[in-house]
């Protein structure tokens, strides 16, 4: 096999009839990136959001106390309601 074998260096493809240069975009051309962009921020945003606020599918050890005392006072407020 030879040495130039790569199809890119073919010698009837000239390079410099397939120069392309950066040109600066106007404002109108750049909206749909910059919408893309902000649309791709607000979903990650979402996303992160709803995985921060999930109910955890195990309970996480924490002491008892407080927790019990919230279920004492809200079950104390729910029969002082029904004694009524």
């Amino acid at each position: 096999m030879s040495v130039h074998s790569d199809p890119r260096r073919s010698s009837g493809n000239d390079a410099r009839s397939e120069y392309y240069y950066r040109r600066s975009l106007t404002t109108r051309e750049l909206l749909p990136a910059i919408g893309v962009g902000v649309g791709a921020g607000v979903v990650a945003f979402y996303l992160t959001k709803l995985f921060f606020e999930r109910t955890p599918l195990l309970p996480t050890p924490a002491s008892p106390a407080p927790s019990s005392s919230l279920r004492r006072a809200e079950s104390s407020r729910i029969a002082s309601r029904v004694d009524r």
